[in-house]
């Protein structure tokens, strides 16, 4: 070594090299041990560095600048030998915020990646056949310590994971270090694992295994469904290659991709043989049920171990065996390369089907109401209508968070569904009454984008603070979830609620309905614009209204309220009923329903059909004012008369709500 603390000589890091590749075929050409390399290089004990991740995760800078420096490496070479490079494509990657922690607990994610041991390609470690290759072997690739490689697409095999003669796992050793890391007489490519213990403080011990690892038999080759899966997962890992994966038929950041891989991963294995028919092939199907259902071969753990361990693997950790994880990553994958979320929701369904438990008290639940992990929006918007369902207070499933992320929130939700909306999703729903359906469809709604219980639901909706309103919504809701569970098809509801969510979603410039009902809070129709309402009416002379009282007006106010801010009739104000005696404002009251059902549904009579074509342009009038600077009209309406104006249909004005049946009664269709 020089004084300076360079080494004399170095290698170049061949392609994709991992550390401990570069390591091993460094000191093999300056006749040294691993284990001395790396503390002449700065790496072991490095400060902030935990030992089970040590030659895999990025050191602290420090450290990283000096074993550059001391191995004639760049920066960019130096960092590019670890696996944290892949982090932000490849979470799992991620250093832990805390390395220096000996906690020993270890996340979801971290479990996909191979830190106790490493597969191989025996092919790829002979190398290319040049001088440095010939002497000190291929490069052991960083992207081998990633479950979700599996095969090598160059020479088409799987890789490796067991010496092919005395059976253990390639380059596992104790406390992440690589065996034998002390002994500086073997080869890159031959096998590290000891054949009995050395005595106590005796480094000089040669019992390796020292089998070449490059001497493997030619094993089975992946089928293309495997193929296209690993060409796929390739790509995503690639750093140059494009931003995003098509996931579920919409794009997504390839972190997102691994996420959504890695939770339908641990999902197939809980509740397999559930999963068998997603496989791909019989052949995968049967490589995965010989892992998950029949005991493992026994694998000497450590050397100073007698005893094979047993032990059950780990169902959140991928298949060591690289046939077993491409049939569970390949079949993972076809489920997020189906068209649609919506599509994918009933598999996961069918998944769930043997864990009779309380969803969220369900492993795989607990990874979006726990950790709630960074998946893809595809698959937030697959297990939506599984988690996020109608819930008391204090519920599981009244999750305090949506699961599903969406542009909108409570102001763009009508508080009784509007007429399009209805009759797009709901209006084919039989034997439930029109008015809690509606009800229900709103509180849900405002679940499904912002979490919370029904009462939280309807405060956000504006629903008025007090018991009869709650009551009402409760009721409403429990009704239409006892209605949906005796269904041939209990989750149509949800379903339908969903695709509404889409809608609006979809919406570019979605309606505030809050900014509606604040605008028209205390709100009735002026006397002047009712006036120019009465006199465009037919059989009505100019200024002679006999029959258009301010009780009309109350009534005509309450429908055009309810008709812009989509609410019930019943929440609306009515300032002009208030002004009156207790018994005449009573009279009014009971009067009020014959009236909205008059004006709405009467149209043999020119009348009635003529008021609600101008009730209709009225409220347009007044919704551009609203919508636009969030404030009703300075002046009095001057509409004209339909006839002459070419007509305002009804269908003109999306935000009208049906006339509600009695809560007790069921819908007229």
């Amino acid at each position: 070594m020089k004084p300076d603390g360079v080494l004399p000589r170095s290698v170049a890091p061949l392609p994709d090299e991992s550390i401990t590749g570069f390591v091993l075929r460094l000191a093999h050409r300056l006749d040294t041990s691993p284990a001395r390399l790396l503390v002449v290089t700065g790496l072991h004990g490095s400060p902030g560095t935990h030992p089970s991740r040590r030659l895999l995760t990025q050191p602290d800078p420090a450290a990283l600048r000096y074993f550059a420096h001391t191995t004639h490496l760049s920066p960019t070479e130096a960092a590019g030998l670890f696996l944290s490079t892949f982090a932000a494509r490849y979470p799992p990657a991620t250093p832990r915020p805390d390395p220096a922690s000996r906690s020993g607990t270890r996340t979801h994610l971290e479990r996909w990646l191979l830190t106790k041991s490493t597969r191989y390609c025996p092919h790829c470690l002979v190398g290319d056949r040049s001088t440095i290759q010939r002497r000190h072997g291929g490069p052991w690739q960083r992207a081998w310590r990633l479950p979700v490689v599996f095969t090598c697409p160059h020479h088409r095999r799987y890789l490796l994971h067991q010496c092919p003669t005395c059976g253990g796992l390639v380059h596992q050793g104790d406390h992440g270090h690589l065996p034998r890391w002390w002994d500086g007489n073997l080869h890159p490519t031959q096998c590290r694992a000891s054949t009995h213990q050395p005595p106590t403080g005796d480094h000089s011990d040669h019992g390796a295994c020292g089998a070449w690892l490059t001497d493997a038999r030619p094993g089975q080759r992946p089928s293309r469904a495997v193929s296209a899966t690993q060409q796929r997962i390739l790509a995503a890992l690639d750093a140059t290659g494009p931003d995003q994966v098509n996931c579920l038929g919409q794009p997504t950041s390839p972190a997102r991709y691994f996420t959504d891989l890695i939770l339908l991963s641990y999902l197939i294995r809980r509740s397999w043989p559930l999963a068998r028919d997603l496989a791909p092939s019989p052949a995968l199907a049967d490589a995965l049920d010989a892992y998950l259902t029949h005991p493992q071969k026994p694998i000497r753990r450590r050397p100073n171990t007698s005893q094979a361990s047993l032990r059950p693997p780990d169902d959140r950790a991928p298949p060591l065996d690289a046939v077993a994880c491409a049939a569970l990553l390949t079949t993972a994958d076809r489920l997020l390369t189906l068209e649609a979320p919506r599509t994918l929701t009933p598999h996961l369904r069918h998944l769930l089907g043997n864990n009779q438990r309380r969803l969220t008290r369900q492993g795989w639940a607990q990874q979006f109401v726990t950790d709630r992990p960074d998946c893809s929006e595809g698959m937030r918007h697959a297990f939506a209508p599984i988690l996020q369902t109608y819930a008391r207070p204090g519920r599981g499933r009244g999750l305090r968070t949506a699961i599903r992320r969406v542009p909108f929130g409570p102001e763009h939700i009508p508080q009784f569904l509007q007429d399009d909306w209805y009759q797009q999703h709901l209006a084919r729903f039989d034997g439930i009454n029109t008015a809690q359906l509606r009800r229900a469809a709103a509180l849900h709604l405002c679940q499904t984008a912002m979490g919370g219980s029904i009462r939280e639901a309807a405060s956000r909706l504006g629903l008025p603070d007090t018991r009869k309103a709650y009551r009402r919504s409760y009721f409403s809701v429990s009704t239409v979830h006892a209605w949906a569970r005796l269904r041939s098809d209990p989750h149509e509801f949800e379903a339908a609620v969903h695709d509404i969510a889409d809608r609006i979603e979809a919406t570019p410039q979605p309606i505030d309905y809050h900014r509606r009902r604040t605008a028209l809070r205390d709100w009735c129709i002026d006397p002047a614009s009712w006036t120019t309402i009465g006199d465009q009416l037919p059989g009505h002379s100019r200024g002679q209204h006999s029959d258009l009282g301010d009780r009309q007006r109350d009534c005509a106010s309450i429908i055009v309220w309810s008709r812009i801010t989509g609410t019930e009739r019943v929440f609306a104000p009515h300032p002009i009923r208030d002004q009156q005696p207790a018994d005449i404002a009573e009279q009014w009251r009971q009067r009020a329903h014959v009236t909205f059902a008059r004006v709405r549904d009467d149209s043999e009579h020119t009348r009635e059909a003529a008021l609600d074509q101008l009730l209709t342009a009225y409220a347009q009038w007044l919704i551009r004012a609203i919508d636009a600077v969030g404030t009703t009209p300075p002046g009095p309406w001057t509409g004209t008369h339909p006839q002459t104006s070419g007509g305002i249909s009804t269908r003109d004005l999306d935000t009208r709500p049906p006339l509600p049946a009695a809560d007790g009664g069921s819908s007229r269709k």
